[in-house]
Order: C-alpha cells, then sequence, then structure tokens
C-alpha cells in the first residue's frame, strides 16, 4: 500500500509542477522586463523595401530559367511571395 501512496503522490506533484509551468509561460510578462531572455534588437515599425531589387531579382531568375532546357511534357510553376506595395512595380515591369 506504501508504494501506491508513493506513486500517487509523484505522480500529483509532477501535475502540480506541469500545471505551474504552463502558468508561468502562459503569463504576460512583468511590467519591468522585457518578456524576452535575449537582448537582441528586434525589428519594429515600418522597414524600406527595394522593389526595384525585388523586380531584378525576379528578372533575373526568369532569365536563368529561360536559358535551362525543359524536359519535354514537363511543365515548371514558381510563385513569388513581394510585398502588396511593390505591385505597380512588378506590373511596370511586365513581372505579374
Amino acid at each position: 500500500m506504501a508504494g501506491r501512496q508513493w506513486a500517487v503522490a509523484v505522480w500529483a506533484g509532477l501535475c502540480v509542477a506541469g500545471i505551474a509551468a504552463t502558468a508561468a509561460l502562459e503569463s504576460p510578462p512583468s511590467p519591468g522586463s522585457s518578456g524576452r531572455p535575449d537582448p537582441s534588437p528586434s525589428p519594429s515599425g515600418t522597414y524600406a523595401v527595394d522593389c526595384e531589387e525585388i523586380a531584378d531579382g525576379i528578372e533575373h531568375e526568369r532569365a536563368a530559367d529561360a536559358a535551362r532546357p525543359t524536359p519535354e511534357g514537363r511543365v515548371e510553376f514558381k510563385a513569388y511571395a513581394v510585398p502588396e506595395q511593390c505591385a505597380d512595380v512588378l506590373e511596370r515591369r511586365g513581372l505579374t
């Protein structure tokens, strides 16, 4: 009987520890801390996007793909994810 009680006590202790760990991970950070262990800065706000550079890269890849032979009967598709603010630059260059 003592072995069974010991096993229940260990199991209950692990459950309580798991609940405490989950609560600690899900709680918001304290007002004085940043909530992050590493001091590396993270990007915030807006950032500059060079749409011309993105368009140049797409043109370069298309030229490289056109120079490479494609086996007969095979079709290749590529999709590019670009910022919405670059749509006018891509349309102007015919890359839509």
